[in-house]
């Protein structure tokens, strides 16, 4: 994985792209509303990872309903959840994207096409578990749901490899005053 990780970050192919969506995306954003999306008003850090936490989690759960507790109308809720929650998760995750360097938007492009195409087939698989629990509904939510823990890894590496949207860490300072000395504890 360590070796698929570096070509992306050295894929130069994806900078026209991801430049043109940067330049985009905070030409939207900037203000209040690019504030809000990004966490800098409250909670003060990156909304994406919370957010992305409820669509990934039900979409998880969506193969166990399906094929270990056959419940198919719990299986189509959980997928309409995951599809309620994916849009905020999106937003936050681009209005991110944009803030980062050359080489995390490499891989945040990768990153955005993968969910991207997970979120899509989630989509399909909804239309037809309406109609039914077809077979195509089945297992198109199945492969949304490798996609999407393939889009997960790749999240995980821009923030903790690369350090997306990360401030830096700063060494804990000893408190100030008299020296601790455990012996008087």
């Amino acid at each position: 994985m360590t070796e698929l990780f570096s070509k992306l970050e050295a894929a130069a192919s994806l900078d026209r792209p991801s430049t043109a969506i940067r330049d985009a995306v905070r030409r939207v954003t900037s203000g209040t509303a690019g504030d809000l999306l990004r966490g800098d008003v409250a909670p003060g850090h990156p909304l994406h990872p919370a957010l992305v936490a409820v669509p990934i989690g039900v979409w998880t759960a969506v193969p166990l309903f399906d094929f270990a507790f056959h419940k198919p109308e719990a299986a189509r809720l959980l997928v309409g959840i995951g599809l309620a929650t994916a849009v905020p998760s999106a937003l936050t995750g681009w209005v991110d994207f944009a803030e980062c360097n050359t080489t995390q938007r490499r891989v945040g492009l990768v990153h955005a096409a993968v969910n991207g195409t997970g979120i899509a087939l989630m989509g399909l698989s909804y239309l037809g578990r309406r109609r039914g629990n077809s077979p195509a509904a089945l297992a198109a939510s199945t492969a949304a749901t490798a996609l999407i823990g393939f889009g997960g890894m790749l999240g995980g590496h821009l923030a903790y490899a690369l350090g997306a949207r990360t401030k830096p860490h700063v060494a804990e300072q000893p408190p100030a005053g008299p020296a601790f000395d455990p012996a008087l504890a």
